[in-house]
């Protein structure tokens, strides 16, 4: 609706999105090749790593966290209707969950440490502006790998959006 001021689109802010990792050739994303992503060459998902794997491909293979994706920053375009609520932002892909639907702490705690520190140099500068995790993560004492390095990267001053305790 029409409100007299101008609505956020997200310009200019990353957008972490560690998941199942994201189909970044779909329209949705512009679809970008693969060649153009490892070259760092897509205009919305710009960047990620496949932890679960160990490679620098986060194609989802399942789709959970392209859809996640398409929530947050899918554009408007005839595949699309609608776009997502940020649609000018920018992705970075964090595959945490491999084939089987399983997801590591380790993987997830080293998603977060890249999402706080993309370059791997020490200087959190660069982190980007808001994670986001949609986890099978029961509350409890596991839920504290988590928790931890989660304050860390709100102290960073980050955003972090998580949806946890869905597994059941």
């Amino acid at each position: 609706y029409e409100t007299g001021n101008q609505c956020l689109t997200g310009k200019g802010v990353k957008i972490a999105v560690i998941d199942t990792g994201i189909d970044y050739s779909h329209p949705a994303f512009g679809t970008c090749t693969k060649e153009h992503f490892i070259e760092k060459k897509c205009d919305k998902v710009i960047d990620g790593y496949d932890f679960a794997n160990q490679k620098d491909d986060p194609m989802d293979d399942i789709g959970h966290g392209t859809h996640v994706a398409g929530i947050v920053a899918g554009i408007d375009n005839v595949y699309n209707k609608y776009g997502g609520v940020a649609p000018e932002s920018k992705l970075i892909a964090y595959k945490v969950f491999g084939r089987n639907g399983k997801a590591s702490y380790s993987h997830v705690i080293s998603a977060l440490d890249k999402a706080a520190d993309p370059n791997g140099d020490h200087d959190f500068s660069d982190h980007v502006d808001i994670v986001s995790m949609s986890l099978g993560v029961p509350f409890g004492p596991l839920y504290d790998k988590i928790s931890a390095p989660v304050d860390r990267l709100v102290d960073l001053g980050m955003v972090a959006v998580v949806a946890v305790g869905n597994s059941e």
